[in-house]
Order: C-alpha cells, then sequence, then structure tokens
C-alpha cells in the first residue's frame, strides 16, 4: 500500500476529504423576502434570484450540472402565509430559470431542472418576526461520501452506549397506554376522572413518539441502501435494509409510481387505501395525534421508468402524500399547535402568561413540521416502491441532512479510527 493510500484512509486524510467535500456546498441566506407560493410579486421573485446569484458568485459557484441533495429552511411571518410544500415548488423554480432583471451569466441559477435534485428537506416556521429563506445545496456524491462518514460515526458513538436501552424503554410506554385503557372503568375509579384523563394524556404522548421514532430510517440505514460502504462490507445490507423499509409496518408502503399515462388516478387511490390500513393498524394509539411529526419519504423508481416522466420528488410529496396524509392524521405544522393553552393556563398560569405569541397564524395549522424525500438508484429486475414514515418530531432533532452533518462535527471533534472503509 502507497503512503498516499495510508494517508487518504488516516484522520488526516478523511478530513481532508471531508473539507474538499464542504467546499463544495453552498449556503444561501435571503433575508426581508418574504417566502410565497406562486402568488410571490415579480419584484419579490426578482429580489429573491439577485440574492441567490450574487451569493453563488460571490463563493465563484456556477450552476450544479450533475444531481444534488438541497435543503429549504423557510421561516414565514405573514397571516395568511402559505403552506411549505406550495412555497417549496414555487421556490424550486426560482432557483432553477433566471428571470428578467437578475444579473447572472447564464439561463439557470442553481440547477437547471427539478430532476437533478435527489434528496430534498423542506422546514418551515410560521408567524415569526422576521422573514427568512436559507438555501443549502451539495453535489449528491458528496451527500453520499458524508453519509457514509456518519453512519461510521453513529457505529462508533454506539459502541458502549445505552442506546438500545433506551429503545427498550420506550416501547415500555406503549405497553403502558395499552394496560391504562383496557382497564379504563377500574383506573378511574381509583383514581379519579382528572387524574385518569391527565395520566391518559401523557401516556398517549410518550406511546406516540416512540411509536413514531421507531419508523424513520436512520443514516447507516440509508448509507446502506445507497450501496454504502462500497465493496464487501455492504454485500448483504443494501437489499437488506431495502426489504426492512418496504416491509415494514410502521410506514405506508404504497407501491410504484405512475408511469403510463392516466395512472395518477389509480397511483392516489394506493395512497388513499395505505393511509386507510395504516390507521386500522394503529388508530387506537395515534389517533389523536397529540405530538407534530414530519414525513419521510423514501423512493425508488422502476428501472423501466422513462427518464421523460421521472417524478420530481417535491412533484411525489406535495400532489400524491399530503393532500391524503395531512388530513387523515390530523397533523399539524407546529409544536405549539399541540399545547392545550386553555389548560396550560389553569394548571400553569405564569407560564401561560409569559408564553411569547403563542400559535401561528391559524391558516398554517394544518401540515407537517418538516418533509424529506430520497430517492434511491433503480434496482434492475426489481419493483419501485414509495415507502412514506410519518416521523415524531418532538425533539426538534431534524431532518437526516442535518444528523448527518451532527455525527460528522461530533466525529471531526472526537476522532476516530480505522478509516479503511472509506
Amino acid at each position: 500500500m502507497s503512503r498516499f493510500d495510508d494517508f487518504m484512509k488516516s484522520d488526516a486524510g478523511v478530513r481532508a476529504r471531508l473539507r474538499r467535500r464542504a467546499g463544495r456546498r453552498v449556503h444561501i441566506l435571503v433575508e426581508n423576502v418574504e417566502p410565497r407560493s406562486k402568488k410571490m410579486h415579480r419584484e419579490e421573485q426578482q429580489k429573491f434570484q439577485s440574492a441567490v446569484a450574487e451569493q453563488l458568485s460571490m463563493v465563484n459557484r456556477s450552476t450544479f450540472k450533475g444531481g444534488l441533495a438541497l435543503r429549504l429552511d423557510l421561516v414565514t411571518t405573514r397571516h395568511d402565509a402559505p403552506q411549505a410544500h406550495t412555497i417549496a415548488k414555487n421556490l424550486l423554480d426560482l432557483l432553477s430559470v433566471r428571470g428578467p432583471g437578475v444579473d447572472w451569466p447564464k439561463r439557470h441559477l442553481l440547477y437547471k431542472d427539478d430532476s437533478q435534485i435527489q434528496a430534498l428537506s423542506v422546514i418551515c416556521r410560521h408567524g415569526e418576526k422576521e422573514p427568512l429563506i436559507i438555501v443549502e445545496a451539495k453535489p449528491f456524491s458528496a451527500m453520499l461520501d458524508d453519509l457514509e462518514l456518519a453512519a461510521h460515526a453513529v457505529r462508533e458513538a454506539e459502541m458502549g452506549s445505552d442506546e438500545w436501552w433506551e429503545d427498550d424503554r420506550e416501547r415500555e410506554w406503549i405497553d403502558s397506554y395499552r394496560e391504562h385503557v383496557r382497564n379504563e372503568a377500574e383506573n378511574r375509579q381509583r383514581l379519579g376522572d382528572d387524574v385518569y384523563n391527565g395520566y391518559l394524556t401523557m401516556l398517549r404522548f410518550y406511546s406516540q413518539r416512540a411509536l413514531l421514532r421507531r419508523s424513520a430510517v436512520t443514516a447507516p440505514m440509508l448509507g446502506s441502501m445507497y450501496g454504502r460502504p462500497r465493496g464487501f462490507l455492504n454485500v448483504v445490507g443494501k437489499e437488506f435494509w431495502s426489504g426492512f423499509v418496504t416491509q415494514s409496518k410502521l410506514r405506508l408502503q404504497i407501491g410504484e409510481l405512475p408511469i403510463a399515462k392516466g395512472s395518477s388516478e389509480a397511483f392516489k387511490r394506493m395512497v388513499a387505501d395505505e393511509i386507510a390500513a395504516f390507521k386500522e393498524r394503529w388508530d387506537w394509539l395515534i389517533s389523536p395525534l397529540v405530538i407534530p411529526v414530519a414525513l419521510q419519504v423514501i423512493i425508488r423508481p422502476n428501472p423501466s421508468t422513462p427518464t421523460a416522466v421521472l417524478h420530481d420528488l417535491d412533484n411525489i410529496v406535495r400532489d400524491y402524500l399530503i393532500p391524503g396524509i395531512v388530513p387523515s392524521f390530523g397533523t399539524v405544522s407546529d409544536l405549539r399547535w399541540t399545547i392545550d393553552f386553555d389548560d396550560l393556563e389553569k394548571r400553569n398560569p405564569d407560564i401561560a402568561a409569559a408564553w411569547p405569541d403563542p400559535l401561528p397564524p391559524r391558516g398554517t395549522r394544518a401540515g407537517v413540521t418538516r418533509y424529506e424525500a430520497w430517492r434511491l438508484p433503480a434496482v434492475p429486475d426489481e419493483p419501485g416502491f414509495v415507502s412514506v414514515a410519518l416521523v415524531a418530531d418532538v425533539d426538534g432533532e431534524g431532518d437526516l441532512m442535518s444528523e448527518v452533518d451532527k455525527r460528522i462535527r461530533a466525529w471531526s471533534q472526537h476522532g476516530a479510527h480505522r478509516h479503511w472503509y472509506l
């Protein structure tokens, strides 16, 4: 083995590659532009695109030519703010084709077409004092390398930790909830209605969190589905985890995306049928939802899908998933909508009085706190799938892209060894 190979597999070599990937990442921050849907005024569109062009020029970054991972972090202020997925549709279009009056030498800004986006994450907070749009983008190849390093960091962190025991303890909440409801008459007589109902609310909260945390795909699982780490270390992992995800009863399994003309309505019926089946399994625990949830979508196209009809990730979420999921499950766009402020005022008036701006605008209530979608490569002779998780979003832990960054930062600060996997 050469000295160069030795260096590349050392801590210093891995960090050098990490710095190189970080240099390919784009951060764009646009202040004083209200995130809007297609109703955004032309002046605001131009202001947004000009800010994007200016910041791309500052870092000497040209238009992305290949696949990319994209994250949108949105903050709205208006009382009539639209839902996040309608804002995202508008901004994704504005990040592509340059409009008139924008000082930029190319026809396209950040990327040429939505189909380049292989991983998309959208988060939105409503009812704030100042508007904000943050765009983060990086080549998808760099995203996969980061995902692989983060997965290794997770495995190292789990060695000697008690995370598995904590998972077991969390599952005990579900057993306690089931037992509390099963013996309702006895428990009401013993505890009284107020105590019984208060304890029931607490059990439902922790049980829903425990259940819907388990539905999420983790960084190591996702990395394996992309074939990382490459080589003999992932001979079994790729298909194992894809099978695990598509068979999980904790996720909505919707089948293949429509390819043929006129098949969209059939796919929408499949979404509705799977939502009904999921509710039949879990309504006893998740109805009503008392925790905020995010959507995590894993998509693998059918290998015979023509490039011309390959669905954009945002279209899948916006057109097929959110319209059925949000009303069916009663999901809300903000943690604050899950707080009973009338009850809080009775029990803790000082906290209720001190709570700043208790609720976002009422029109923004229905929704999810965030959504993310990842497109896996098609597998020859294997069917495609769409697998959706309602993920507990109580603690603000963030999406998988944020998790990857967090794990890499922790690894970088504490160091690690045995990087022969990269």
